[in-house]
């Protein structure tokens, strides 16, 4: 008997609790896409400083940003219309990231959710303006509701252009980026960029590398066209897509991918479906070090030239020297780059210092910058072509 009280008791819980907070889904609206522009008043943060804190009413004509939130059009959603649909979008001015989420309260009859967001693209004008990008970067590392998986793109131009792109094959931006970054497994020029490693890159210095993407408007297309090169919260330059593929080789990071040479003006593909990167300091001084980096490439021959063998003596060890040359030649191009033009260090040779020699890292931390750029990067290339396709 009184086990059956205690039973009873127990299960009352569960028929007094309920969702005190539940709202229905068709009064939900789900931000896919967070498109952010620089608004009017974005030059002039310096007067902004010399507000009083004290003073009243001072969000009054202070806005900085110009954001789009996109959503899905509930409407094509269903079992028998699809689990992709097109979408619509809403542009508010405003001074931060949270007043834009309270303007657009204000504009929606929905309640506004932004755990389910997929993209977020940042144009590249606010780039040139550091504090407020810290500005928008720390809103979303503390608010714990935003989506840390999504995508990061930078937009060449305004981004609220590309929100209300149509792709071809795809019903919304937010798909077709994501599709896009998804084949970085096949695209080498493709380093895909997610909230939650961009806060981290921008935690430890200030510098990052994102995705960027322009828009053609002969063809109509919208396209990843390389990287943009974050220094101290500011961009500072970019990369094309062939030197972001040099870029996803030194750094290891590379999926899979298709380099090429030209034998006897003739194309020949080299497919990487493997790749093993090795990277030791080998000296540290006062104002320089030097690094070695040994990259072994492994992949397949997709082609050759009609009427002569593959597998003839020396053949393919003269293929895989050529590939070597080639792709050593563009490392070290990269390498380059990123030490005299942008003092960016993506490799991951900072934080090895850093780790490995504490010592040594105390004595050149403050001048990293002219350590960095006065330094030699050693690169050694090794390609094995592995599978050559079907001979005769």
């Amino acid at each position: 008997m009184k086990l059956t009280k205690i039973i009873s008791l127990a299960f009352i819980p569960l028929f007094l609790g309920g969702c005190w907070d539940k709202v229905e889904i068709d009064r939900k609206s789900f931000i896919s896409t967070i498109a952010i522009d620089v608004s009017e008043n974005i030059g002039k943060e310096e007067e902004l400083k010399k507000i009083n804190p004290s003073d009243e009413f001072q969000s009054k004509g202070v806005n900085k940003l110009k954001i789009t939130f996109g959503f899905p059009d509930i409407s094509e959603l269903g079992v028998n219309k699809g689990s992709s649909a097109k979408e619509k979008f809403i542009t508010t001015e405003c001074y931060s990231m949270q007043n834009g989420i309270v303007n657009m309260a204000s504009r929606t009859s929905r309640s506004i959710y932004t755990s389910h967001t997929k993209l977020l693209i940042i144009s590249s004008d606010l780039l040139h303006y550091p504090e407020t990008f810290k500005e928008v970067m720390d809103y979303f590392q503390r608010n714990p509701n935003i989506n840390k998986k999504m995508k990061v793109v930078v937009a060449n131009g305004e981004s609220k252009n590309y929100v209300s792109y149509e792709p071809l094959m795809e019903k919304n931006i937010e798909s077709y980026i994501n599709g896009l970054t998804e084949n970085s497994n096949r695209n080498a020029s493709i380093l895909p960029m997610t909230l939650n490693e961009l806060l981290i890159l921008l935690n430890q210095n200030g510098n990052a590398i994102i995705p960027s993407i322009d828009y053609d408007k002969l063809e109509d297309q919208v396209f990843l066209s390389g990287l943009a090169m974050i220094k101290d919260f500011e961009m500072v330059g970019s990369l094309d897509p062939i030197e972001t593929s040099g870029l996803a080789i030194l750094r290891g990071k590379m999926k899979g991918g298709n380099k090429v040479v030209f034998i006897d003006g003739n194309p020949v593909d080299f497919e990487i479906d493997g790749i093993n990167r090795k990277v030791s300091i080998v000296e540290i001084n006062d104002d320089s070090f030097k690094a070695k980096i040994n990259i072994v490439l492994e992949g397949q021959l997709k082609n050759f030239q009609m009427g002569k063998s593959v597998i003839e003596k020396g053949t393919i060890k003269q293929i895989e020297g050529n590939f070597n040359s080639s792709i050593e030649k563009e490392c070290e191009k990269i390498a380059r780059i990123t030490q005299e033009n942008f003092s960016i260090d993506p490799i991951g040779i900072r934080e090895m210092i850093k780790k490995y020699h504490p010592k040594e890292w105390k004595k050149i931390e403050k001048n990293w910058d002219e350590v960095y750029k006065n330094s030699i990067i050693d690169i050694s290339v090794a390609t094995n072509i592995r599978r050559y396709g079907i001979i005769k």
